[in-house]
């Protein structure tokens, strides 16, 4: 059992015994006020409201700081919650078996009968409460089990024979089955946190392959998947606002040269800076930075138009030229650059997403066939 299993069992444990012993507080309550009015011909007024006074007042005090202890059980050392809970419960018993005391010996065998009933009640209720706490559990059985025997031992021969049963049963049959109900408990509780500490493994787990999934590996901006999703859900999207979808794909100039020159390692450094550079760029939650492949970028931009969609790539291609990165084997610079092929649509029922890739792709071409690091704008089609 790990450590964080085993703090969240001990937790849940504190908790469910401080919920038990705050409902058995009005219940015992209800216990007494019967118990005096069922008994209290036979014992002086004022022993007999004196007691039900020692018991109503114990009882509303410990309610009251149950109560107030359950709001604060996560901040508190389970030892000191234990603790407190086994002075309540054992003063309680005590008080009870006061009662037992004072009345036992005036009664009628009847109503000793009654008495050990409504006794047995009380240790059996008091068993299935607290059995998640050994200490506390004999601090609520003990005192008032004593006092039951002791009485019955110093009665007739049937009440010393029913005092024998008494005595085995809190002794070995309620001690035993205790054992096994908190073992199970114990048991449950922890597959219960286990399992899940596990989901939540899982769910994390299950979050980083989905992101990471849709990363490209080299860059860490968005892979070839991702962008196509987004630009399906985007391509819907501007459909219904009729409005206009950009896309701009970006390809670094005579980038097998720079590597050939320079080697992979630091080709691979050239696509990470650009790929930093264009997810920096992008300023809009619903634009993306893509790695289309190799050395080619895409920029997807909803609700941008033609005009828009040519100040981002400006906006990018100026940002590159201040990187300044050295590319000596580059026929129209000595620095890294990049070409834009730049296509803008409004989706609609006669156009298709293949057709704005085929633009900007189109326009691409026509970058690098008029000379490279430069932006062309496709004009076929439906122009916003």
């Amino acid at each position: 059992m790990t450590q964080s299993v085993t703090r969240q069992v001990q937790q849940a444990i504190m908790g469910q015994l401080y919920a038990n012993a705050s409902f058995s507080q009005p219940c015992l309550a209800l216990l007494a006020v019967g118990w005096s009015l069922l008994f209290h011909d036979y014992l002086p007024a004022a022993e007999a409201l004196g007691w039900l006074g020692l018991v109503s007042l114990l009882l509303l005090v410990r309610w009251w700081h149950l109560r107030w202890r359950r709001t604060r059980l996560m901040q508190l050392p389970l030892p000191m919650l234990e603790r407190e809970l086994f002075i309540g419960a054992t003063i309680t018993s005590i008080v009870w078996a006061l009662g037992v005391l004072l009345y036992m010996d005036k009664l009628p065998d009847t109503y000793r009968a009654a008495m050990l009933m409504l006794s047995s009640l009380i240790l059996t209720g008091s068993a299935i409460m607290l059995f998640g706490s050994r200490r506390t559990l004999y601090g609520a059985v003990l005192p008032l089990g004593f006092a039951m025997l002791f009485e019955l031992s110093g009665g007739n021969e049937q009440e010393r024979i029913v005092s024998c049963m008494l005595a085995g049963y809190l002794f070995v049959f309620l001690p035993t089955l205790l054992r096994r109900l908190r073992r199970d408990q114990i048991a449950t509780l922890y597959h219960r946190f286990s399992n899940a500490d596990l989901v939540a493994e899982l769910k994390a787990v299950s979050e980083h392959l989905r992101l990471t999934s849709r990363l490209d590996g080299l860059t860490g901006i968005a892979n070839r998947a991702h962008l196509d999703d987004s630009l399906a859900r985007a391509w819907r999207r501007c459909h219904r606002a009729r409005a206009p979808l950009s896309l701009v794909l970006v390809d670094v100039d005579y980038f097998k040269q720079f590597n050939d020159h320079y080697g992979h390692q630091l080709g691979d450094e050239c696509l990470q800076q650009v790929g930093c550079l264009l997810a920096e760029v992008l300023r809009r939650e619903d634009d993306l930075a893509a790695r289309y492949g190799g050395e080619e970028f895409a920029l997807l931009l909803p609700c941008t138009s033609q005009q828009g969609a040519v100040q981002i790539a400006e906006q990018v291609r100026a940002a590159l030229r201040a990187l300044n990165i050295p590319h000596h084997k580059s026929l129209v610079s000595g620095r890294v650059s990049c070409s834009f092929g730049v296509a803008t649509l409004v989706p609609d029922q006669s156009l298709s997403m293949a057709e704005l890739v085929q633009k900007a792709d189109a326009a691409l071409y026509q970058a690098k066939h008029n000379g490279r690091d430069r932006i062309e704008v496709a004009l076929m089609g439906k122009v916003a």
